[in-house]
């Protein structure tokens, strides 16, 4: 599966900077912010695993930022990170509120950055470890990474259950390629919106009956999972 990917979204360059060099040290894919306005944009095509973002921020705040991206049907799952320099409780308590996962006051060390990051990855892991997703006799395991159909085991390629791991966790939502094409090919030079077409047009036929029924075409915008059985 793709690696993690977090967005960083703060006015203060020299922070954004630092952060990002940190995280991508630890191996992730950042992507920096200067606002949550370029944050949201960037989210919509990215959708990130993490956001960290500063509490104080121009044009929309960071709390309603956080209500935004829990109202977003695609992002509202996404593990979140408020920062800011204010450790008065109420900021806290409004984090929280406001659908926050975790909390770090300015100026905090590298290592306790790191070590939230990986705590969040951890505690959602942990949650999902041997999750499945069933759908009209069709069930996803993401622990042994297989497919089954009315009982019998389905032979997916990779990007094959990629994607179909990234339609049943994103049901009755139109999915354009350009977020296919980022959360499933990673960007890869090689792949292109006829490479996207190509690889569900072969799950659908794989899939057969049951491919046919739930993906579906949405002309001129991209692909939608449909989850009705009928």
């Amino acid at each position: 599966m793709k690696e993690i990917k977090i967005i960083v979204i703060d006015d203060e360059e020299s922070l954004r900077t630092l952060v990002k060099q940190l995280l991508e040290y630890e191996g992730f894919m950042v992507i920096a912010c200067k606002d949550t306005d370029e944050g949201y944009s960037r989210m919509l095509i990215s959708k990130p695993d993490i956001i960290i973002v500063d509490i104080n921020m121009p044009t929309i705040g960071g709390m309603e930022f956080v209500k935004k991206v829990r109202r977003d049907p695609i992002l509202r799952n996404t593990l979140i990170i408020m920062l800011t320099v204010e450790f008065a409780e109420a900021n806290k308590i409004g984090s929280f509120d406001s659908g926050a996962d975790d909390y770090l006051t300015k100026p905090f060390s590298n290592r306790e950055l790191i070590a939230r990051v990986k705590a969040l990855l951890r505690r959602v892991r942990r949650k999902n470890r041997g999750d499945k997703f069933e759908v009209d006799g069709l069930v996803l395991s993401l622990k042994s990474k297989t497919v089954l159909l009315k009982g019998k085991t389905v032979h997916l390629r990779p990007k094959e259950f990629d994607l179909l791991y990234l339609f049943l966790r994103n049901p009755d939502i139109v999915l354009d390629r350009e977020l296919i094409l980022e959360n499933v090919f990673e960007y890869n030079i090689s792949a292109s919106t006829r490479t996207i077409d190509t690889h569900i047009k072969n799950l659908r036929n794989t899939l057969k009956t049951w491919g046919e029924r739930h993906i579906k075409t949405v002309f001129g915008v991209g692909f939608k999972f449909n989850s009705n059985k009928k």
